[in-house]
């Protein structure tokens, strides 16, 4: 599974995102988390949505009105084009992303 994290704001709050592929079961992936943990969002909560397909995911950030760094939906599409797993990557607005884990 791979995982991309990045810090956005949520209704005028931070909030931590975690996008990624999950290889085994082939889905995209979404969280959002805010500063106490508490997961105010998660693509579980929509298993009717097409999660194999990235589109869904890039229209549920933009639904959720998220700002992301602009290269994180790009490399989570390409994780999921080459079936990435083990790969943990911290996104920044401003700079390149730093990759964490990569097996």
């Amino acid at each position: 599974m791979s995982q991309h994290l990045a810090t956005a704001t949520l209704d005028g709050h931070p909030v931590e995102i975690v996008a990624g592929f999950d290889r085994r079961l082939g889905d995209y992936f979404l969280q959002v988390i805010d500063e106490r943990n508490d997961m105010l969002y998660t693509s579980l909560q929509e298993p009717l949505l097409d999660w194999t397909d990235i589109a869904t995911l890039r229209v549920k950030v933009a639904d959720l009105g998220l700002q992301l760094p602009t290269q994180l939906l790009d490399e989570v599409e390409a994780d999921g084009l080459r079936r990435a797993g083990n790969r943990i990557v911290r996104h920044t607005a401003n700079g390149p992303p730093m990759t964490l884990l990569a097996r």
